[in-house]
């Protein structure tokens, strides 16, 4: 077996998973027959029967999307107990879904001998893990984000501040009991390691996490940090059985192509995983994890695994979601293994954006930190790599929801000396654009002028969408690695605010790199991309979870409103926003786009709280939700949310299909 030959059964994988894809995304054509999927009979046993209501549990089950089965559930005016149990529900109904469609590709690999003994070894160890991960979110999801973190919202009245001030004692601080790579493995100490290395591999004594692997349990009436392994103990008896396995049977299974299966690597990053997710000393616990992002960043195949890395839905202590998948890579070493003779030239790469960094740098202030910021992030640039493809196998908490696109880890402290990945998902986020229904609320909210555009270029300028989709998305990874240095989160943090501001640098971040590009023929289609995102994100305005987005949304309307682009007409009885794209107002707000951008580098250049930007575009109302300060931009805001509360899930009229034909017809495409 060659090299080839492993790339080429990986496009046959990858095949077979679009093919997968696409029967899972037919699933909304059962909203034209209004027939109730066979799966979701269980749930209408529950709740009434609609158009709605089934379109809304297709997204939870096929997009994975829960934010439309939430509108839902609250205008069926159900208790809250009745909500999580049904939301308990649905996500079993997803994992028993999508678990099949994953036995199935495995099976597909196992028959067809695709790649090597050890990678097929690999694939089923990664499933049999990812198993006991599914049982381990469940536990968490209802122990911590629905058990504790919502008595923590009912006892404090929402009252961030007073949480972060209750939950300090049980931060995880790190003691000096670190190990190294070798030595955790080996239980040998730190006073064993050359002073250099104990410097450069480990924690520091008291050093803060900016995020926990552990759960914050009531004790003595002070709240202390109990360690995941401690605090799941069935969940984690089951998970440890599933890692030596797996290790087991990797370590038996021979090695073919070091290049394409790395096995030492994966094996040392296995025994890494293992021992960090035993672990039981929240004094340990960073250094533990640090462990695995590093064994993890010298794998370098088109199969790369995800584990615990994120932690939007804890927005207290930062508690790491239990993730699990594994990815596999169309774009690897620069190459499209789909169309190999595509060329990659003038993408955004590593090397365009650290020149777009240094540029940038050379035009603000020096300031305190802006030195020790600067040499993070290039390195961390340095050492990037990137792979696109597809989400192949999934588990835990990403049954609530797959990124469309990903920069990790999120340590920088890690990142610094090993760099990051990049994962982009295009094909996926594409197909499922292109099998949900068109929404009343879209027609009701913009010009058909400006809805005819974007649809254009998703059905037929599939090219140019994927460059759209390049400056907007890879872009946006991209930026979340400029200006920030190890400990720019923990002191930017303070009030609990810095990815309500992060998410929005690291959009502006792709979107300047394109500002300030020589050519830009794309300019009106990122424009209109990002009016349609930032109105699309207001219906999260109550969603815990991906509320930095809706945040981010809070301040695009800003600067799109203020710079003439949008306006709202007072009303949703015809359409909603007056759209105004020419010439002169895309260059204002190029211009404003890049004031804020430059006011913002400022922020993290001086290591603010991030509450000091935020609180510059948003202001909280009595029910604590954060709204535009910009009264037209507010008012926009809370009759859109109004709006979708009502019709959120309804279809509209016209039918995708519908569009098509008659777009076809109108430019002689028959």
């Amino acid at each position: 077996m060659t090299e080839a030959d492993i790339l080429q059964d990986i496009v046959k994988i990858y095949r077979r998973i679009e093919n997968q894809n696409k029967q899972t995304n037919a699933l909304y054509e059962s909203i034209k027959s209004d027939k109730i999927p066979h799966f979701l009979e269980s749930v209408f046993a529950r709740i009434p029967h609609n158009r709605e209501s089934l379109l809304a549990c297709l997204d939870r089950v096929v997009a994975l999307q829960e934010a439309p089965l939430m509108n839902v559930l609250q205008s069926l005016e159900m208790d809250e107990e009745q909500v999580i149990s049904l939301r308990m529900q649905l996500l079993k109904i997803a994992r028993d879904f999508h678990m099949e469609k994953h036995k199935a590709l495995i099976m597909f690999i196992s028959k067809e001998q695709l790649l090597s003994p050890f990678l097929r070894a690999l694939i089923q160890a990664v499933h049999q893990i990812g198993l006991c991960f599914n049982d381990f979110f469940m536990a968490w999801q209802k122990d911590l984000i629905l058990g504790i973190n919502r008595e923590l919202n009912q006892t404090y009245n929402k009252d961030l501040q007073k949480i972060l001030e209750v939950l300090k004692p049980s931060l995880e601080v790190s003691s000096f009991q670190a190990y190294s790579l070798t030595n955790i493995l080996t239980n040998e100490t730190l006073k064993d390691l050359p002073k250099h290395q104990q410097e450069e591999e480990l924690t520091q004594e008291g050093e803060i996490a900016d995020r926990s692997y552990s759960v914050p349990v009531l004790k003595d009436s002070i709240y202390q940090a109990v360690a995941y392994a401690e605090f799941f103990k069935e969940e984690f008896a089951a998970l440890k059985n599933a890692l030596d396995l797996g290790i087991e049977s990797l370590t038996k299974t021979p090695e073919v192509l070091p290049k394409m299966e790395q096995k030492n690597a994966y094996l040392k990053y296995f025994k890494a995983l293992r021992s960090a997710l035993m672990q039981t000393d929240t004094h340990r616990l960073l250094d533990s994890w640090r462990l695995v992002d590093k064994a993890w960043m010298e794998i370098s195949t088109p199969l790369q695994i995800g584990h615990p890395l994120e932690y939007y839905e804890d927005h207290f202590r930062k508690a790491v979601a239990p993730e699990w998948d594994l990815r596999i890579a169309r774009i690897y070493e620069g190459v499209d293994l789909l169309n190999p003779e595509e060329s990659q030239e003038g993408k955004i790469s590593k090397e365009s954006m650290l020149k777009f960094y240094q540029y940038c740098c050379s035009k603000t202030p020096n300031t305190k930190y802006k030195d020790e910021i600067s040499a993070c992030v290039e390195q961390s640039l340095l050492k990037t790599q990137s792979y696109g493809g597809l989400p192949a196998l999934f588990y835990g908490a990403e049954l609530n929801g797959l990124f469309s696109a990903q920069v990790v880890p999120n340590d920088e402290k890690v990142s610094k000396k090993y760099g990051k990945k990049i994962f982009y998902f295009p094909d996926r986020v594409r197909e499922l654009a292109l099998a949900k229904p068109f929404m009343l609320l879209t027609s009701k909210t913009f010009p058909k002028k400006f809805l005819d555009f974007n649809r254009e270029l998703l059905f037929f300028r599939k090219e140019e969408w994927y460059k759209v989709y390049e400056i907007s998305t890879i872009g946006h990874e991209f930026g979340h690695i400029l200006w920030v240095s190890s400990d720019s989160e923990l002191q930017m943090n303070l009030s609990g605010q810095f990815k309500n501001i992060e998410e929005f640098k690291a959009t502006m971040g792709g979107l300047t790199y394109y500002f300030l590009s020589a050519n830009q023929p794309l300019l009106q289609e990122l424009i209109c991309n990002t009016i349609a995102r930032a109105v699309g994100l207001i219906a999260y305005m109550k969603e815990d979870e991906v509320l930095p987005y809706y945040c981010e949304s809070l301040i695009h309307l800003e600067v799109l409103f203020s710079a003439g682009i949008l306006r709202y007409k007072g009303n949703f009885d015809t359409e909603a926003l007056e759209v105004k794209i020419n010439e002169e107002t895309m260059q204002t707000l190029k211009k404003q786009y890049l004031n804020v951008y430059r006011q913002l580098v400022m922020t993290y250049l001086e290591k603010q709280d991030a509450k000091i930007f935020l609180d510059s575009y948003t202001m909280k109302d009595l029910e604590g939700n954060y709204k535009p300060k910009n009264e037209e931009v507010r008012a926009f805001v809370e009759d859109y949310y109004l709006q979708y509360q009502k019709i959120g899930q309804v279809t509209d009229t016209l039918t995708s299909q519908q569009w098509q034909e008659d777009y076809k017809k109108q430019h002689n495409l028959n």
